[in-house]
């Protein structure tokens, strides 16, 4: 009764063991859900720095108006 959970448990594992260093590379640096070695908190802190360390735009737009057929790109932005 044991023995299938064993071995489907050993092959996930080989299967994690070899794609897991591929994919691992590709994936971006500020990428933190379900990674190795990665938690929330390391997400937490890259974001406070980021605002720290960064100048911040806040951007305001109407769209509700894009969507007009008289004015396809009829949107008007302002920066704050």
């Amino acid at each position: 009764m044991m023995m299938p959970t064993i071995f489907n448990r050993a092959a996930q594992m080989l299967a994690k063991l070899a794609l897991e260093p591929e994919w691992e590379a590709r994936f971006e640096p500020n990428s933190y859900g379900f990674r190795p070695g990665r938690s929330c908190h390391d997400a937490i802190q890259a974001i406070y720095i980021s605002i720290n360390q960064k100048p911040k735009f806040v951007l305001d737009a109407d769209i509700a108006k894009c969507f007009d057929r008289g004015r396809p790109f009829g949107c008007q932005m302002t920066r704050l």
